[in-house]
């Protein structure tokens, strides 16, 4: 795949984002009026942090792509790009976060494995 590529998927996932942006609007004016409750609203706004969540982890990837390959040029790069890349941290979509929650979850995986081999032997 080439950069090119990845350019073309991160603009088209931007154009659904803020269509989805649009059509939560329209549920949360939904359920002002009372057309909704308010489970099947936080129900679509879950399907909405999923999203958001691909978004940003793609975002963070074409922040990546940008990095200029020069060590020289990568420190002046991030002092301007400082406040993107500072928002992909609040984001919790860098490398560090990632790493960190996929840790996390192997974590719970294998303590949840623990747990039943250990039922199993009782």
């Amino acid at each position: 795949m080439a950069v090119k590529d990845v350019r073309e998927y991160y603009y088209n996932l931007l154009m659904q984002k803020i269509e989805m942006k649009q059509d939560l609007e329209d549920f949360e004016q939904a359920f002002k009026v009372g057309y909704i409750t308010e489970d099947k609203l936080n129900e679509v706004k879950a399907q909405v942090e999923v999203i958001e969540s691909n978004f940003n982890r793609v975002g963070y990837l074409m922040y990546l792509l940008e990095l200029p390959n020069r060590p020289s040029k990568q420190e002046r790069w991030k002092k301007q790009n400082k406040e993107l890349g500072k928002s992909f941290e609040d984001k919790k979509a860098d490398y560090a976060s990632i790493k960190l929650e996929n840790y996390s979850a192997l974590d719970h995986l294998r303590e949840e494995l623990k747990n039943l081999t250990e039922k199993e032997k009782k």
